[in-house]
């Protein structure tokens, strides 16, 4: 898994979210909605969890090998 798209790093901070918070909805999240490919040809799935009292979710795109964290809201 990598985190080190822009907009997830910019989101992190103005969230005030850690990475506990992101791994923890990545590893035992629920799926938000059905998968949908992007513009860029890759699945992209939201997941939601509630963690430490915050309801966090996160937006992954799913790779051939790996996974990207895009977003957290």
């Amino acid at each position: 898994m990598r985190f080190d798209h822009p907009h997830f790093q910019q989101r992190l901070g103005a969230r005030r979210l850690t990475m506990r918070h992101v791994l923890e909805t990545v590893r035992k999240g629920c799926p938000v909605g059905n998968p949908a490919i992007d513009q860029w040809g890759d699945w992209r799935i939201k997941l939601r969890r509630k963690v430490a009292g915050r309801r966090v979710q996160v937006v992954v795109a799913v790779k051939a090998d790996h996974f990207v964290a895009v977003t957290v809201t």
